[in-house]
């Protein structure tokens, strides 16, 4: 993986002297799925209740465990997971009730499996160099300058833990977080060492975006709880840009990503509806103000496409999260939860926003009661 400068992706950390097998396992099978990446929605389903896509998919999760007695390298892990795929397309076409092109589509897996090496990509690095850099120039059209300091340097880790993420029973079993290590921001992704399956790696895409989107370049640069701002509107302003973009991450399975994105964010929108972890309903109450700006918007640009006021408010978003001067995210807090067109500075706010995306960010600050130099007990932290 080589990362360009400006999205300043620094390498996986690299092996320490023991071998992680978990890790080691996780990216065999990662690197199955990248290479099938297009036959993904035919395996899992058009085909997923059939017997045989169900075997190969089994194949896929024990064929890559490691060894009972722990020897030799790593990087034979995905030689064994090879070998056991193939054996089970052989006996899924000797054995199966398949039609001519069930036959094909199978023998077309395995001879894509052929095409492995030793040393492929890594499957969750180029997912997460391709969100890099598309949300870096996302970010660098939107404030209009070059990033500079503004964008740091971005660390990664793939963690295994053999607890699901989201403490769900869903198959999308890899999750991440960002923590900052001095003038790094640390993307940090978890992932099942059990089950690590389509469904979790075509998600990949729309967790990446939300973290490195919402959390990486955030200032102040520190820790966050999670508000409003920080997983309500960022989190929406996220989604937007993914539901834009994802057709470049994963070229061929763009259909799959962006359905397992929805059907991840929507199960993490609405999980506060049964959970009580203040994460849910901070980003319900910041998609349900971004969303009262759209209809708003819209209503008064009926010549705007509602997916372009839409990326315009996501770019707002992002103006908001790399702005420094002396606001903490108590004020974004507070700003977003002043955007509302109801109030008549602020809607002159929003218009003038919207019809000079560039502009100045004082005037909605002011609209709503924003101003950094002011001294509050709400601004503390």
């Amino acid at each position: 993986m080589t990362a360009p400068a400006q999205s300043r992706l620094r390498p996986q950390p690299a092996p320490g002297a023991e071998p992680d097998w978990a890790l080691e396992s996780i990216r065999a099978r990662g690197a199955v799925l990248l290479l099938w990446h297009e036959s993904l929605g035919e395996l899992t389903d058009r085909r997923g209740n059939d017997p045989e896509s169900q075997a190969l998919l089994r194949t896929l999760q024990f064929g890559a465990r490691p060894p009972r007695h722990l020897s030799g390298p790593p990087s034979a892990l995905l030689d064994r997971l090879r070998d056991a795929l193939s054996r089970q397309i052989d006996l899924i076409v000797s054995y199966g009730q398949l039609d001519a092109a069930g036959v094909e589509f199978y023998r077309g897996l395995q001879r894509e499996l052929d095409q492995l090496t030793r040393q492929p990509p890594d499957p969750i690095g180029l997912l997460l160099e391709r969100v890099c850099d598309q949300v870096h120039a996302f970010y660098r059209d939107a404030t209009g300058r070059p990033l500079g300091k503004d964008w740091p340097w971005i660390s990664w880790q793939v963690l295994p833990t053999r607890q699901h993420p989201f403490e769900a029973a869903d198959p999308y079993t890899a999750g991440a977080c960002v923590v900052f290590e001095d003038e790094d921001a640390a993307v940090r992704i978890f992932v099942h060492s059990q089950h690590f399956g389509p469904e979790a790696y075509l998600s990949l895409p729309a967790i990446l975006t939300h973290e490195v989107f919402a959390h990486v370049p955030a200032r102040p640069r520190e820790e966050h709880d999670p508000s409003v701002f920080t997983e309500g509107f960022l989190g929406w302003a996220a989604r937007v840009f993914f539901e834009d973009s994802c057709q470049h991450v994963l070229a061929g399975a763009q259909a799959l990503v962006r359905q397992h994105g929805r059907r991840l964010m929507d199960l993490q929108k609405f999980a506060g509806l049964v959970q009580t972890d203040g994460l849910s309903p901070a980003r319900r109450t910041g998609h349900q103000y971004a969303e009262e700006v759209v209809s708003w918007w819209a209503q008064r640009n009926p010549d705007l496409a509602v997916g372009a006021i839409r990326l315009r408010l996501a770019a707002l978003a992002a103006r908001l999260n790399v702005h420094d001067g002396g606001l903490t995210m108590n004020d974004k807090d507070e700003l977003v939860t002043a955007l509302s067109p109801r109030r008549p500075a602020m809607a002159d706010a929003l218009q003038q926003y919207l019809e000079h995306p560039a502009g100045s960010l004082e005037p909605l600050l002011r609209a709503g009661g924003i101003h950094p130099d002011r001294t509050s007990p709400r601004r503390t932290r």
